[in-house]
């Protein structure tokens, strides 16, 4: 019988075709153990992605990218980031992400940066990193997914509320959280759910450069919560525990030839690189600081806190306007009233000295509560047999409300809370706080005791709108303004200077 070609194409053997990729999972070298210890976090780091991680910190009261990376690993928890730029956040967020996939997997991890730049910047560190170990591949990688053998997925997403809606995943990094949108951060807070092998948890890495924004906030609040790390990065508060590193604490070593007589970081440094353990070039330093300005050196590098360029209050300083401020029933009380409801209702305790300094000794802030609840609880917690002299609100407060036919004034009046109040202008207020802040001559004459955190709070951000001359604008009216315009309608009301006018011929 003679064969036909078909039938020599079917007895024929099929042929295996080599293809590029990953290899199979029999020929695939096992991951290194999962470490136990920070020590041996550090190594595997060293060993497997060829980075020198800075073991601890050169300032007092900072932390360490190894501190980072051992709240990230061991912790599982809420994390929150304030490095200087540069100061390896990005990378450091590229690593967490990775040992995350490899030990904690199967997981599912998206990564946010505050612009597709910023995202795909950490996606490349991602990858950069996998060529030390391709074998951990499940798939050739693509510009915003990574498959990892196991399971784990990496994803760069878009910085849209629409990409965030609908993920649940049990890790989300947000990089650079300075530049996001207000709304595609409140839908992250929703986005994460836990699963046998991992906790749902957000870390949020930033610089901090602008008052009033995003990564001021969480900062704030962060620092409120004093929620410490534990040595071994596990267990602690709920809420974002803040992690804080300065360019001192990821500096290279600062070599013996270098004088610092005559260098341009020795005011800052004071010798502190002599002692450095990272990876920041000093030459690199130097340039910086000599085309920055000082207030973009001291937020950006040294991360002192946001550009004070725009505040409304530069003159504040917590060491000269904050301390013990008790209740003295010798002086007059004053209370100061800011009206709302979506927005918050505020109410300020204050007293004056017989020299005529003005003490805020409590604070009371609360929303989406009707006006008469908000009375009871400002009597409530008014001190002990304190008569107060008088209580000014904001002259809004006298328009009669369309459903209730009645003003806020009278409403408080019928509650046991008698108000006046005087018309004035923003700018006139705002003076007569800077000249009780930082008079011409003198002390200051405002006292703020540290129970009225938000008060506080309120002078660190309040804050012009960017670009414009500032003090030709208005402050921008986004939460810290309700506390200020308490303050400001019992400055305009019992602060103001009488000036007799003599009239006569001249």
């Amino acid at each position: 019988m003679t064969d036909t070609p078909n039938a020599r194409l079917r007895r024929r053997k099929p042929t295996s075709r080599k293809t590029a990729g990953p290899a199979e999972p029999k020929d695939r070298p096992a991951a290194p153990p999962k470490p136990r210890t920070p020590h041996q976090l550090a190594r595997l780091v060293r060993d497997a992605f060829g980075l020198n991680v800075p073991p601890g910190p050169c300032c007092d009261h900072h932390n360490s990218p190894l501190d980072y990376l051992v709240a990230s690993f061991f912790g599982e928890r809420d994390l929150l980031v304030w490095a200087n730029r540069g100061g390896g956040k990005t990378m450091m967020a590229a690593v967490a992400t990775l040992l995350d996939a490899i030990y904690h997997g199967p997981v599912h991890i998206r990564v946010i940066g505050g612009s597709f730049d910023q995202s795909d910047r950490l996606a490349e560190h991602i990858r950069e990193l996998l060529e030390h170990r391709p074998d951990l591949l499940a798939k050739p990688p693509t510009r915003d997914r990574v498959r990892l053998v196991g399971g784990s997925e990496i994803r760069m997403l878009p910085q849209s509320e629409r990409a965030v809606r609908g993920q649940h995943v049990q890790k989300i990094r947000c990089d650079e959280v300075e530049l996001f949108d207000e709304r595609v951060w409140r839908a992250v807070q929703f986005a994460t759910r836990s699963t046998a092998s991992a906790r749902g948890s957000i870390e949020v890495l930033s610089t901090l450069h602008r008052s009033g924004g995003l990564m001021h906030r969480l900062v704030s609040d962060a620092e409120r919560l004093a929620s410490p790390l534990p040595a071994d990065g596990a267990g602690g508060k709920p809420g974002y525990a803040l992690i804080h590193w300065c360019l001192w604490d990821v500096i290279e070593p600062c070599p013996a030839w270098r004088d610092c007589n005559g260098c341009p970081l020795a005011d800052d440094c004071r010798g502190v690189a002599r002692n450095g353990k990272g990876f920041f070039r000093i030459d690199d330093a130097i340039a910086i600081k000599a085309r920055s300005s000082r207030a973009a050196w001291d937020a950006e590098m040294l991360c002192k806190g946001p550009h004070r360029d725009w505040l409304v209050f530069p003159e504040f300083d917590v060491a000269r306007h904050i301390r013990h401020a008790e209740y003295c029933p010798d002086w007059p009380m004053y209370r100061a009233i800011d009206f709302g409801y979506r927005s918050p209702l505020v109410c300020l305790w204050i007293q004056v000295t017989p020299a005529g300094t003005v003490h805020v000794i409590d604070e009371y802030v609360r929303r989406r509560l009707p006006l008469t609840a908000h009375a009871e609880e400002i009597l409530r917690r008014d001190p002990p047999a304190a008569k107060t002299a008088m209580t000014y609100v904001d002259p809004a407060g006298r328009q009669k409300e369309a459903t209730s036919g009645a003003a806020c004034t009278e409403l408080l009046r019928a509650a046991g809370i008698p108000s006046t109040c005087r018309a004035s202008t923003i700018a006139e207020g705002l003076e007569l706080i800077r000249s009780a802040l930082a008079p011409a001559c003198g002390e200051p004459s405002l006292v703020i005791d540290r129970r009225c955190g938000r008060l506080i709070d309120a002078f660190h951000s309040y804050h012009y709108p960017p670009g414009g001359d500032a003090r030709s604008e208005q402050p921008a009216k986004d939460g810290p303004d309700h506390l200020i315009d308490a303050l400001r309608y019992f400055f305009v009301n019992r602060m103001r200077p009488k000036v007799a006018v003599r009239r006569g011929r001249y």
